[in-house]
């Protein structure tokens, strides 16, 4: 399937440039690395909308987040029903111990997205 056209009006035609210094420079090329973003795109979004753009997230980490949520409200969930005396209270040092795992993941999850591996 093709690209759809762009109208005459919308196609970026006309080249701007304008001088940085190197620090400057190494710093929006780092934030366009950390937004994911080409640096052209991060420029004309902070130029004209004012703001930067949101950053892009791996679909893995959306993925592992959305899964670890449903594990922790599944685990509250359960919490709450040993709290009530619905389950054995010997469930809770198990549970405790699954909260704590849940923990370091998240950690560790929250480490490596900040790792320039990425």
């Amino acid at each position: 399937m093709a690209r759809p056209k762009v109208s005459q009006a919308e196609k970026r035609s006309v080249k701007f440039s304008f001088r940085l210094t190197e620090a400057e420079q190494q710093k929006l090329f780092q934030l366009a690395e950390t937004l994911g973003y080409a640096p052209g795109i991060v420029a004309r979004n902070k130029i004209f909308k004012g703001k930067f753009p949101e950053p892009k997230i791996a679909k893995l980490d959306q993925h592992t987040f959305f899964e670890l949520r449903k594990i922790g409200v599944n685990l509250n969930q359960v919490v709450k029903r040993i709290n009530s005396g619905q389950y054995p209270k010997e469930f809770l040092g198990l549970l405790m111990k699954l909260l704590r795992q849940q923990d370091d993941i998240i950690i560790k999850l929250l480490h490596d997205s900040q790792s320039e591996n990425r």
